[in-house]
């Protein structure tokens, strides 16, 4: 009988330490949102747009620190089709990270999507600065 209150004690702690990190964690990724400006091409500094012309035929995500400001970059390789965006879902931070997710969206129609060959990425400038970039 002991070792059944036992066993049931023991399950019952084990449950509520699994929901009680489950809740802290969410409540700690909530983070605050943060101010970005996405960049249009002829903006981007120098440094940017070599990287970016370096590793466009590939997928990458980087983050860039240039004159106390944050370049973060998201490239999606190669795709068959023109007519692509890459939507922001959010830009935040939490405790000393910046969290940023993106989707890539297709072409709206057949008719817009282009048969040339595209490359789609996005920079994304931050003022906080020194901090690590994570892409969810």
């Amino acid at each position: 009988m002991i070792r059944r209150i036992t066993f049931v004690l023991a399950i019952a702690l084990l449950a509520m330490g699994i929901v009680g990190c489950g809740l802290i964690q969410k409540k700690s990724k909530e983070g605050k949102a943060l101010d970005y400006t996405v960049m249009k091409e002829e903006d981007f500094p120098p440094e940017i747009s070599k990287l970016i012309e370096a590793k466009k035929q590939q997928e990458f995500q980087m983050s860039y620190l240039c004159e106390g400001e944050l370049y973060i970059l998201k490239g999606y390789g190669i795709q068959s089709t023109g007519g692509y965006s890459i939507r922001v879902e959010y830009v935040k931070e939490i405790e000393d990270e910046i969290h940023i997710r993106t989707e890539l969206v297709g072409p709206d129609s057949v008719e817009t999507a282009r048969e040339a060959v595209s490359n789609p990425y996005l920079v994304v400038k931050v003022d906080a600065a020194d901090k690590t970039v994570i892409f969810d």
